[in-house]
């Protein structure tokens, strides 16, 4: 018979509501207390820690940190995206201006290069009949700089680092090298 790794025992119901309660507020002794409501608060502080101690929970917190954090590698491809990213595909240029299709940049996933958009839509009512009423909408859009995502990924990379001078003002520092004699040295 093979003996299961501490870190794949299944959670029992009760230690399931702890952690589903520790997630809530990021505290063990008030998850704890939750579920066990007639613990005191010292017993459910020493029961939380060797709780959140154990191998199979440790391994489920880690287990569903993974599935909300970025990861290094996701958080580098986003910046590579943002570097490499074109809006252009999604602009409908003509001689009076330009369109841009949101519709469009979400399919082809653009959307995550857009920092801010702004629309501002003004109705003008006709003061004439002989007048139309008109609407002029204002579109701004603010994208994240690419050049700062480039700058990120050299620096990543180790081809772009930057040398501050901590020195006085550019000028040598003398080190004074202190030797501390000990009691006996001085008998």
């Amino acid at each position: 018979m093979s003996k299961i790794n501490e870190e794949d025992k299944p959670l029992k119901t009760r230690e399931k509501a702890v952690l589903n309660n520790y997630f809530l507020h990021f505290n063990g002794t008030r998850a704890w207390m939750e579920v066990h409501p007639k613990s005191s608060y010292d017993a459910a502080r020493s029961s939380a820690a060797e709780f959140l101690a154990k191998p199979n929970v440790k391994a489920e917190i880690e287990r569903r940190m993974s599935l909300v954090q970025m990861s290094a590698d996701e958080a580098l491809q986003l910046n590579a995206d943002i570097a490499r990213g074109d809006i252009g595909q999604v602009m409908d240029v003509s001689s009076v201006g330009f369109n841009l299709d949101m519709e469009k940049a979400q399919k082809l996933g653009l959307t995550k290069l857009i920092k801010r958009v702004k629309q501002k839509t003004t109705t003008y009512i006709a003061k004439k009949e002989s007048e139309e009423d008109r609407e002029v909408t204002d579109l701004e859009i603010e994208l994240y700089p690419a050049d700062a995502a480039i700058e990120r990924a050299l620096k990543v990379h180790g081809r772009l680092t930057q040398k501050v001078d901590l020195t006085s003002g550019g000028e040598k520092i003398t080190v004074i090298e202190v030797v501390k004699k000990s009691a006996e040295a001085d008998e």
